[in-house]
């Protein structure tokens, strides 16, 4: 079904309670905000690298104390250390994927890619040793990877999917670095971008049943790709213009009127199932739905950028103050409601999933808010 062109739109959102936190509850529109809170660190350590979280409120970090990295998890507000690693990914599941960096003295370059689950620690099959790159990990198990063709570089050149202990190559368009795939569905449909070092310009692959081609470019620079959802439309930026891909079609994401900018969020969730969209344009966060450009507002006044998107349509984002505090704000049907900072300086938002939980950063910890869901 061929798709009708974007169209620009904005719509006028309504600002609740800015700067009241949970006391917005008590004021003529109710905030949906429940409670927040910092999740605590294991002892010993100093600071966690936020990452994602799930649907069972499950949250993943990467943790920093006195000695190397350790794969951070949080259940029902209590933290497991996982073992030694950098997670990069998790699922509804409770399957945590990431890699551990591999000290060498040889000149050699190496991280072995793990799975954790239900205290067990498994090292994924796949290619040789050598400085391997996963992502996220799907709820079907899927793990999209890249890696070098050896372990002397640590140039990404090839691509492949692990599956449920099973590693398949994927056919990269053009071999050679530098490739990536940062994204794959629930179906298995991988994607990523290549920049390669001579010849044509960078550009963006789609890879189904092993087999991945190349996609129409929009504009000119390098390609990011950033999320894709199980329909198959994949968003990402070129330059300072956002795209979405719809089969064999690319369109540009129109920027807000005033504006000269309209970029996706660098983030896994920044699509939903429904295809909508999310990110900044001309320092305002934004929304597309349908192809139309809705500004979301800076409950907070200043600059603002709209982060992640649920199945839900609820979006999570970080507005700035007149004196710098980033904080975190949910828009919900047009209205744009202030989450507060849970008590830090500052926060910046992460993700949000579709069971009312908002994962944030501040300082050295993760941030939950607990949001009411709509009726």
């Amino acid at each position: 079904m061929k798709r009708k062109q974007a169209v620009v739109g904005v719509v006028l959102v309504g600002f609740v309670a800015p700067f009241l936190g949970l006391a917005a509850a008590e004021g003529a529109v109710r905030s949906p905000l429940l409670s927040d809170a910092v999740l605590p660190l294991p002892p010993g350590y100093t600071s966690a690298s936020v990452i994602d979280l799930n649907d069972r409120g499950d949250v993943i970090a990467g943790g920093y104390g006195t000695g190397p990295q350790q794969a951070l998890l949080w259940q029902g507000g209590s933290v497991s250390v996982l073992g030694p690693g950098a997670p990069t990914g998790l699922n509804n599941r409770g399957q945590v994927v990431g890699t551990e960096y591999v000290s060498s003295t040889s000149g050699t370059y190496e991280q072995t890619p793990k799975l954790w689950q239900d205290g067990t620690t498994q090292v994924l099959n796949g290619p040789s040793k050598s400085y391997v790159i996963t992502g996220d990990i799907t709820d079907s198990g899927y793990v999209p990877i890249t890696y070098p063709n050896s372990n002397q570089g640590y140039h990404m050149e090839n691509i492949g999917l692990w599956q449920n202990g099973s590693f398949a190559r994927l056919g990269a368009p053009t071999s050679g670095p530098h490739v990536s795939l940062p994204v794959v569905t629930e179906n298995g449909t991988a994607a990523g971008s290549f920049l390669p070092m001579f010849g044509t310009g960078p550009y963006a692959f789609r890879c189904v049943a092993r087999q991945c081609a190349r996609l129409p470019t929009g504009g000119s620079g390098e390609v990011g790709v950033v999320a894709a959802n199980d329909s198959g439309t994949i968003v990402g930026n070129q330059g300072n213009t956002g795209y979405r891909w719809v089969g064999d079609q690319v369109l540009a994401l129109p920027a807000l009127p005033g504006a000269t900018t309209a970029t996706v969020s660098n983030n896994r969730r920044a699509i939903n199932a429904n295809g909508d969209i999310v990110g900044s344009s001309g320092g305002r966060a934004v929304l597309w739905r349908d192809g139309v450009a809705i500004e979301l507002g800076s409950p907070g006044g200043g600059a603002s950028a709209a982060v992640a998107v649920n199945d839900l349509g609820d979006v999570v984002g970080w507005s700035e103050t007149p004196l710098g505090q980033s904080r975190a704000f949910l828009w919900r049907a047009g209205k744009s409601y202030d989450l507060g900072t849970a008590g830090q300086a500052s926060v910046t938002p992460v993700a949000i999933n579709n069971t009312g939980t908002v994962l944030g950063a501040a300082g050295p910890a993760p941030v939950i808010w607990k949001v009411k869901l709509p009726r």
